[in-house]
């Protein structure tokens, strides 16, 4: 069940999102739950509670009281890494959106190919995050989903696994480690890095800009190749 819930303080634009949402998952054959809220409070109240299971937020980004990216930070401190996506007729609050690790900042009126995009991709991380990074440092197992690493660097004989929330330094050999990540997500852009393309912000000349900022360096030789593969993504 993929579960969606929606924030708007507006009861027209709230209907409209909720509608459009819909129509785009039964389209896709997707079994889904929307469940809507007019106010910021009840919805952090709801998503935060400890037996709460939610994959995506739409949510409008001014509202009276609390403002969408303020909602979102205090989702994020409380733990709850479900997708955002935020709506808002201004883009005054775009680069704000990256702070709380927003998947994607739509402007309204929404474009209905805009969100599904944002919706769909939300569902394939949710499959990712399905699965899961498991080893061993010392007397320690940790069993990571593939949905919350951002890239993977290697120092030496060191793989440092670069989380959401940490990074780990785990001894590994770097090419052991890649064969354990998905080649439909993760891509070897350089001899030492690895990313994980839905965090991703953009592709220049020679390298990737993540959504929190980090530079990943591409390598020239392999640039063509992991541009196409990009773009295909």
């Amino acid at each position: 069940m993929y579960r969606v819930a929606i924030c708007d303080d507006e009861a027209t634009s709230l209907q409209i999102n909720e509608a459009l949402a819909s129509q785009i998952l039964q389209e896709e054959g997707i079994e889904y739950e929307t469940v809507c809220f007019t106010d910021m409070e009840s919805m952090i109240d709801t998503l935060s509670a400890e037996d709460a299971e939610y994959d995506v937020l739409l949510c409008d980004i001014l509202a009276v009281g609390m403002n969408g990216i303020e909602a979102a930070k205090e989702l994020r401190r409380l733990g709850e890494r479900l997708s955002i996506i935020f709506i808002s007729s201004t883009a005054e609050y775009a680069l704000e959106g990256y702070q709380v690790d927003a998947l994607r900042y739509l402007q309204k009126p929404i474009q209905y190919e805009k969100l599904r995009e944002a919706l769909l991709t939300a569902y394939k991380m949710k499959s990712v995050k399905g699965d899961t990074l498991t080893f061993q440092v010392g007397d320690k197992l940790y069993k990571i989903p593939f949905g919350e690493i951002e890239y993977l660097e290697s120092q030496g004989r060191e793989t440092v696994v670069s989380t959401i929330n940490e990074q780990i330094s785990v001894h590994m050999k770097f090419s052991d480690m890649e064969q354990l990540l998905p080649e439909d997500t993760f891509i070897r852009c350089h001899r030492s890095y690895i990313v994980n393309m839905y965090y991703v912000k953009d592709l220049a000349r020679y390298r990737f800009l993540m959504k929190r900022g980090v530079e990943i360096p591409v390598s020239q030789l392999q640039y063509v190749d992991v541009k196409k593969k990009f773009a295909e993504f």
